[in-house]
């Protein structure tokens, strides 16, 4: 995957682009190119160059949790045993095979992973906690956080 250009690089048409597909990624070429003010021909191969960047990594629906039984989010923070490559590596690979795992990211502080996990209720959960995550790779500690009420879930990147 190209890297992404450093947002200074990125135009004002760019940007105008990028607000408008951000806010609705189904907008068709025809309203995305009156939105911004350019030809279908010109917004055509302008997106396109965004994608082809890496500046637009993709496109997708966002799913309601509870519509496809996964209404339970938790956060999980997670220490490993030693803070090596191997082991960082390792960890990062069995947490990429998970599909309940919606991200994993490595932080600086009292933990060296959080991962936003959704399953369907808490024996799901459970489940998951007993049977794979306690079972990672290099794990010492798991901090396991419910999460009560999601306020904002929509948040979109300032360009």
């Amino acid at each position: 995957m190209p890297s992404n250009p450093p947002s200074a690089e990125l135009t004002p048409l760019d940007r105008r682009i990028l607000r408008a597909l951000q806010r609705d990624g189904r907008l068709s070429n025809a309203a995305l190119a009156r939105e911004v003010g350019l030809s279908p021909a010109a917004c055509w191969t302008h997106t396109r160059s965004l994608f082809r960047r890496g500046v637009i990594r993709g496109v997708r629906a966002m799913l309601d949790p509870d519509a496809v039984g996964r209404a339970t989010l938790v956060l999980v923070g997670v220490v490993l045993d030693r803070s090596t490559p191997e082991s960082f590596a390792a960890f990062e690979q069995a947490v990429r095979e998970m599909e309940q795992v919606l991200e994993c990211v490595l932080v600086a502080g009292e933990v060296d992973y959080f991962l936003r996990i959704r399953v369907r209720d808490l024996p799901a959960f459970n489940r998951l906690h007993s049977e794979r995550i306690i079972g990672l790779p290099g794990v010492r500690q798991v901090r396991t956080f419910f999460v009560m009420n999601e306020i904002k879930t929509d948040g979109l990147l300032p360009v």
